[in-house]
């Protein structure tokens, strides 16, 4: 029988270093080598994620990174890594982490669990046999700039999206990650990342990713004038110099873009997976 403890991780040398080995067979991550590690991780303990680590008699076996959205329409407690040390999988040691999380969102009120599984890896398998129900499906498509150019409307310069946003508006895309509160933190806490930010009129907050011909685009909603928030964020990419707009949304909400010419459109295997809370 393992002698299993879960705690919060902090910024100690020795908590990221075994991060970094957990994550040692991992490509395309910051966590797989020490730099990139202690930037993203103390970054995200300072934006009051909940990160834990998990020993079996003393040795740091797993990682899990959670953080709670509170948005307009539900709060809930997003799943945005689980790692489990290679030498360690298929022990049962990922299911007592998801009984962990549920704990933590109890505690904070939260309605639900929300994660975006790899499904490469048959962690929706997994998240399933959790208890976890599937949820919306994740489309991407573009729209070009240059018709847009000549669209009028008011705006303000910022340096980032207010954290208040992720409470006040309604997240509509951007969902590379389902939770409002990840996606601010990825684009307004980053570490070497620019993007370029307005407010309208209306309280809507435009943010767009910094790219070469296109742009990534998250919108946080202020009001129901879709139509007019997407012209704005395509004129405003067009006066900053790209050539198209990228915009990545849950299926429901496509009719958002109802009368814009697009491109490239496909739904990506992304989808949320969903722990209801009792």
């Amino acid at each position: 029988m393992y002698n299993i403890k879960i705690r919060q991780a902090t910024a100690s040398e020795s908590d990221l270093n075994a991060i970094v080995h957990i994550h040692r067979k991992e490509e395309h991550v910051p966590w797989n080598n020490i730099k990139g590690c202690t930037e993203w991780t103390s970054k995200r303990l300072e934006c009051g994620f909940y990160i834990t680590l998990t020993e079996i008699d003393g040795n740091i076996i797993a990682y899990a990174e959670w953080v709670i959205s509170d948005e307009p329409d539900r709060k809930f407690l997003y799943l945005g890594y689980l790692q489990v040390d290679p030498d360690y999988q298929r022990k049962g040691i990922g299911r007592i982490i998801i009984a962990d999380g549920i704990e933590y969102a109890k505690k904070n009120n939260c309605s639900q669990i929300v994660t975006n599984p790899e499904v490469e890896s048959g962690a929706d398998i997994f998240y399933r046999k959790c208890g976890f129900k599937d949820g919306h499906k994740v489309c991407s498509l573009q729209i070009l700039t240059e018709p847009y150019k000549d669209y009028k409307f008011e705006k303000t310069l910022l340096d980032k999206v207010p954290f208040s946003a992720v409470k006040g508006r309604k997240f509509i895309f951007g969902k590379w990650e389902f939770a409002s509160s990840h996606i601010w933190q990825v684009f307004n806490e980053p570490i070497n990342r620019k993007s370029y930010v307005i407010s309208i009129q209306d309280g809507t907050y435009i943010q767009i990713d910094e790219g070469t011909d296109g742009g990534a685009v998250m919108i946080w909603a202020n009001s129901e004038n879709y139509g007019d928030i997407i012209k704005s964020a395509l004129s405003f990419a067009y006066s900053i110099g790209y050539h198209h707009l990228d915009f990545v949304y849950f299926e429901d909400d496509e009719r958002f873009l109802n009368g814009f010419d697009v491109y490239n459109k496909e739904q990506q295997r992304d989808f949320e997976q969903i722990y209801y809370i009792d």
